[in-house]
């Protein structure tokens, strides 16, 4: 029997509030090919892509949503506080609709420990904890999944340009 997915009825005020500052100055794109997601940020101003190699994967076996590459690289923009968090929570979202996870489900990472806990450790509307360490300087994470009501549909399907090649950077 499956479960329903864990909903939390409202969004938090910070999610609210960064993930509209985001779509004020970015469009996300993505590209999905068997159980992996390519996604893209760019600017809305000019056109660029500000990021791309954001990279997620499920795998039915394990039932986990593996976040293989997040490095958005909005902290080297001017007045990107907590937009990369904003993405992070987005991203997850899109992926739980495109895969129907629920709370049966898990998020996976790995990480450095300063990451795990500066990032991850601070992301509210996610329980991230560590579930292995000693893997030289990496520990991998693990997060329940979720749910708030999000609305990903202005997330669209990535148009490549002339040279593009999905999953390379």
């Amino acid at each position: 029997m499956k479960t329903s997915p864990s909903i939390i009825e409202v969004e938090s005020e910070f999610m609210v509030r960064n993930v509209g500052l985001f779509f004020q100055r970015f469009a996300l794109s993505y590209f999905r090919e068997g159980p992996c997601i390519e996604y893209f940020i760019e600017e809305l101003r000019t056109g660029e892509t500000v990021s791309s190699s954001l990279i997620f994967s499920y795998s039915t076996t394990t039932r986990n949503l593996h976040v293989s590459r997040f490095y958005p690289e909005l902290y080297r923009l001017p007045h990107s506080k907590y937009l990369s968090a904003a993405c992070f929570y987005l991203l997850a979202h899109h992926c739980y609709d495109l895969y129907s996870l629920d709370r049966d489900c898990h998020i996976t990472l790995e990480t450095v420990p300063l990451i795990g806990a500066g990032f991850y450790g601070k992301l509210r509307d996610f329980n991230f904890r560590v579930i292995r360490s000693g893997l030289g300087d990496v520990v991998e994470l693990s997060c329940d999944i979720i749910r708030s009501i999000v609305d990903t549909s202005m997330i669209k399907a990535h148009e490549f340009k002339a040279g593009e090649i999905p999953f390379l950077k």
